[in-house]
């Protein structure tokens, strides 16, 4: 016996690495990695730059931006190590305090983030077999969304290309693609009315108004904003419960005819395949249906920022895309330094964009730090001048 024992105990602790769960080696992989930078649309807009002493560059602390609505945006998000049937701890929170503890570097009026997974308490059958730096699945605990919520968060974009990555999990009786949308529906209502936004994904009770408008009135600063908000995922035409590219007109529409005075996009690009199409689109979305702010996301890394003319319908004025704001807090992103917080700056009285504002982030595993990449090198049609942690630039009327 003691003979077998010994021939037996080399083999099975070389057989330890070998039959952990996939979650303990994605942790490896390095994340997902970013596409290029590269522009993929030409910048024919012209020029819209104001002169950079018409408004100094708002601070960051919100509450002394005076007289003006600030809009903030963060890029791909969430809380979980690839192909994860039991969810990682919920420490979103955690990782936002050590980023900035104040909260005032990336906590505006209206804070929008794109979360990147299915939220629930478990999978257990994912979209995609694991392979090391190749394929990735998510799916994050609902806590994380409460401690966003509980740190200013209030506008979340879900749909996605990890919006399905779940088929299969106790949340829903549903198998397929359609039980990711239903699992994080179910997962998010239960947490109540918290003061926040969750558009791209239909409700529980109504399986077909994913291409609506999300509108609720936020008090800022002592005004009334009625804020419609929307997101849509540009890599497929149609998918289960969510909005995607088939459905722009109805989600614009809806955006363009609700009672609000700001609206706020989420367009998420599979990659370069459909980039050039994501921007075409939200600067449509400006131009046609009298957009305000578009936080693309998708590439895993920073793009263009464009600001674009409304049509004359709208009494003219101007809205701006983020082409995309990269990565922001995801411990399954590859980590690099060309990420920002897009802000858009409006006159509180007006609602007219008056400045616009890129704050560079870079992303590693668990944290989120200040970047020191040169945030005047990011391509825009606005002349940009140095501000606390980035870039400004004031836009014409």
């Amino acid at each position: 016996m003691l003979r077998r024992l010994r021939i037996l105990l080399p083999l099975l602790l070389l057989c330890v690495p070998a039959c952990a769960a996939p979650a303990a080696v994605a942790e490896d992989d390095g994340g997902e990695p970013a596409d290029s930078e590269d522009a993929l649309v030409a910048m024919n807009e012209p020029d819209e730059s104001a002169p950079a002493s018409a408004l100094a560059p708002a601070p960051l602390d919100t509450a002394a931006a005076v007289g003006l609505l600030d809009v903030r945006g963060m890029g791909d998000s969430g809380w979980s190590n690839t192909h994860e049937k039991t969810p990682i701890a919920a420490e979103f929170g955690k990782a936002l305090d050590r980023f900035d503890p104040s909260g005032k570097g990336y906590r505006g009026d209206l804070n929008f983030i794109n979360w990147e997974t299915v939220v629930g308490t478990g999978c257990s059958e994912f979209a995609s077999v694991y392979s090391p730096g190749k394929s990735y699945a998510f799916v994050s605990r609902t806590e994380n969304v409460t401690q966003a919520t509980e740190r200013g968060f209030n506008l979340f974009g879900l749909s996605n290309n990890h919006a399905r990555d779940c088929l299969a999990s106790a949340d829903t009786s549903l198998h397929g693609e359609v039980a990711s949308a239903a699992m994080s529906a179910k997962n998010i209502e239960s947490l109540g009315d918290n003061g926040a936004l969750f558009a791209g994904l239909s409700s529980v009770a109504h399986e077909d108004d994913f291409a609506k408008a999300r509108v609720r009135t936020f008090t800022v600063k002592g005004h009334q904003v009625r804020v419609a908000f929307g997101s849509m995922y540009m890599g497929r035409a149609d998918c289960p419960r969510a909005a995607c590219s088939g459905d722009k007109r109805e989600l614009f529409e809806s955006m363009r005819d609700a009672q609000a005075d700001v609206r706020i996009l989420s367009l998420h690009s599979m990659g370069p395949a459909d980039q050039d199409e994501a921007v075409r689109v939200g600067s449509d979305f400006v131009k046609s249906y009298g957009g305000d702010v578009v936080f693309g996301e998708g590439p895993h890394v920073w793009k263009p920022v464009r600001v674009v003319r409304k049509g004359a319908a709208f009494g003219g004025g101007t809205g701006v895309v983020f082409e995309s704001l990269g990565n922001f807090l995801h411990p399954s992103l590859g980590g690099q330094a060309k990420n920002f917080i897009g802000r858009a700056l409006f006159d509180l009285r007006t609602l007219k964009l008056r400045q616009v504002q890129v704050l560079p982030v870079a992303n590693a595993g668990r944290d989120v730090k200040w970047s020191a990449v040169d945030a005047s090198a990011l391509q825009a049609n606005l002349s940009w001048s140095p501000s606390t942690r980035g870039v400004f630039a004031n836009v014409k009327p």
